[in-house]
């Protein structure tokens, strides 16, 4: 038994020490890696569009709602602008989504969404991911990857006319 135990802990000091060597191989491997900064894994369209809605004023105070998270904070004036009508004004990635707008006369409200547009795979994007970052590691780099927004800001104008006529809901 006493044989048995020697041989148990020498084995068990070999693996100590054959993990302390690895540990030390992969923190010597990690702090010789330095960043290779930002990279696009997919370009994107980006294209700015202007969406029109006329409404009525008579039917009382038109509501605007902009989906998806993206809810400008005040609406501007613009003079040529016809009155009545609602603009809204977004820059997009033409690949990613498609932005519409449209009239709800019977809830008096003006909406502006997007759909997306499923254009890219998912397991091939994670591919080419993996391949982006595995030839950077050989060569001694840690990369960022990113995709580039979908949307950036929308503005809502109309008319100074029409401005009393509107009121933005979220």
């Amino acid at each position: 038994m006493d044989r048995l135990r020697k041989r148990l802990i020498v084995v068990f000091c070999i693996g100590v020490f054959l993990c302390g060597i690895g540990a030390g191989i992969a923190f010597a491997e990690f702090g010789a890696l330095s960043y290779g900064g930002e990279h696009v894994l997919i370009e994107g369209d980006m294209q700015t569009g202007n969406y029109d809605v006329a409404f009525q004023p008579e039917d009382g105070l038109c509501g605007i709602v902009v989906g998806n998270g993206q809810n400008p904070m005040y609406v501007q004036t613009d003079k040529s602008i016809p009155v009545n009508t609602v603009r809204f004004r977004i820059t997009y990635n033409a690949e990613l989504i498609e932005p519409y707008a449209f009239l709800q006369p019977e809830e008096g409200r003006v909406v502006f969404s997007w759909r997306w547009i499923d254009a890219y795979d998912d397991v091939a994007l994670m591919l080419e991911a993996k391949d982006i970052v595995l030839q950077n590691l050989k060569d001694g780099k840690i990369v960022s990857l990113y995709t580039p927004d979908f949307a950036e800001e929308v503005t809502v104008w109309v008319n100074p006319e029409s401005l009393d006529d509107v009121e933005l809901i979220y």
